[in-house]
Order: C-alpha cells, then sequence, then structure tokens
C-alpha cells in the first residue's frame, strides 16, 4: 500500500476562494431584492408625500376662502350697524330719503 494512494482517493473540499464566490453569488439575489423593497418603499412614500402637499394646498385655498367669506360678512355686519344707528337717529320723516341717498346707485 502506497501511502499516496490513500490521499489522492481522499474526497477533495472545494477552495476557500471557491465557496466565497459562491456565497457572493447567493448574496446578489437577496440584495436585488432588498433593492427593490427599499425602493418600492420610497416610491410610497413619495407618492403619499405628494398627496399630502396636493391636501395641504386644498386646506390652505379653503382656509383663504372662508377667511375671505368672513372678512366680506364682519364688513357687511359692520355697515348694517351703522345703518341701523343710523336710521334711529334720524326722525322717521327723513329716514326714507337719507336712506335712498346712502344707497349705490
Amino acid at each position: 500500500n502506497d501511502p499516496n494512494d490513500g490521499l489522492l482517493s481522499a474526497p477533495t473540499f472545494p477552495s476557500p476562494t471557491t465557496s466565497s464566490e459562491h456565497k457572493a453569488k447567493g448574496k446578489r439575489g437577496p440584495r436585488k431584492n432588498q433593492n427593490e423593497k427599499y425602493r418600492l418603499k420610497y416610491l410610497r412614500l413619495r407618492k403619499a408625500a405628494r398627496a399630502m402637499i396636493f391636501e395641504n394646498a386644498a386646506l390652505c385655498d379653503e382656509v383663504a376662502h372662508i377667511e375671505e367669506k368672513f372678512l366680506r360678512a364682519k364688513e357687511e355686519r359692520r355697515s348694517s350697524q351703522t345703518e341701523c344707528c343710523f336710521m334711529t337717529s334720524v326722525p322717521s320723516t327723513q329716514w326714507a330719503s337719507a336712506a335712498r341717498a346712502s344707497l349705490p346707485a
């Protein structure tokens, strides 16, 4: 029996470089999946941010519209109050002619 005979018949194991190359190839798949996962999360967040921007703009427009209505109503109330005070201070005979004079043409 030759001592070299046993070494040749022993099973050969892959070299460390071959096994690490194989592992690196195996990690590329999950890395792509992970990148895709984060890309989809990014797109969802971007879409949600855009929706929030449009919603915020719509709310700002609504607030401006309501504020405008409020100011208009406030001005109308002031003018009505002034007219009311004016009408009560004028004698009833002069009231009709004063009311007509204050109306716009």
